[in-house]
């Protein structure tokens, strides 16, 4: 199943490097500054962050058994961002539909505000992994936050911005502005709070332990059953009550844990 995961995840790097491509010759044209403004777009920006994390989670899910912790929050962060683009330009098609402006999204646009986001979802919510601390929420403001530092610097010496609530000329300061600020810092707290509070819902969580037991070679029969995950558990809390007595630290895994309270005679906590 990892491999699975591994092959899609390049084909969707492959997709996002020819949707990149295929917005540029759409839209920027020949002004050398209309390049530079193609690829100061948070859209842009995000889309190669994530272009670079499916990369990277494709190599390590064909190389290894499981992905490290800090893949797994960088697949979560990488998916906020997407997701947002895709929320936000949506809204700019829904906003012009209803204003009675045409607005049509080619080809490239679609597979980098949807259907890409779309798979970085799927990805996110069945591919086996961690889960990734709540703290990460925190992490998620910190490239918006330099991207707008960033576009703001940037726009008073070109007097360009990719969008109007980032315009001084268009939005009030300090009020309006700060209260755009607030909704974007809501938007990107709020997606990444939803994706793991959706992560860690039981059906979605034994999915991906059962694919992630199977990526160990563990087999599928076996490991669906609680006996066999329990006996599991007990083996290894076993093995860790040892090194305890060494000096080694406790386990944080769920199967170990379990064995390990099994072994040390403790209550289960709920």
């Amino acid at each position: 199943m990892r491999r699975t995961f591994g092959v899609a995840r390049i084909l969707v790097a492959i997709t996002g490097v020819v949707a990149l491509l295929g917005d540029i010759s759409y839209t920027i044209g020949t002004s050398r500054l209309a390049t530079y403004n193609f690829f100061s777009y948070f859209t842009v920006q995000s889309m190669i962050l994530a272009v670079v994390v499916f990369v990277v989670g494709a190599v390590n899910a064909l190389r290894a058994s499981e992905d490290p912790m800090w893949l797994d929050i960088a697949r979560c962060l990488s998916t906020t961002y997407v997701v947002v683009s895709g929320i936000v330009f949506a809204v700019i098609l829904i906003e012009g539909a209803m204003q009675g402006i045409p607005v049509w999204a080619p080809w490239s646009s679609q597979l980098l505000h949807f259907w890409i986001p779309a798979f970085a979802l799927v990805d996110w919510f069945t591919a086996p992994g961690k889960d990734v601390p709540w703290k990460t929420i925190r992490w998620v403001l910190l490239f918006p936050i330099l991207w707008v530092a960033y576009t703001m610097i940037r726009g008073t010496f070109v007097y360009w911005y990719p969008y109007f609530f980032l315009d001084p000329t268009l939005v009030g300061i300090p009020f309006e502005y700060a209260l755009y600020l607030a909704v974007i810092v809501a938007v990107f707290a709020g997606i990444t709070t939803m994706l793991i509070t959706i992560s860690r819902v039981p059906p979605l969580e034994r999915l991906r332990e059962r694919w992630a037991r199977e990526a160990l070679g563990e087999g599928d029969d076996e490991s669906v059953t609680p006996a066999a995950s329990r006996v599991r558990g007990i083996r290894s809390g076993w093995e860790w009550a040892n090194r305890w007595e060494r000096g080694s630290r406790a386990p944080r895994d769920r199967g170990t844990v379990q064995g390990w309270r099994v072994l040390r005679r403790e209550p289960r906590r709920r």
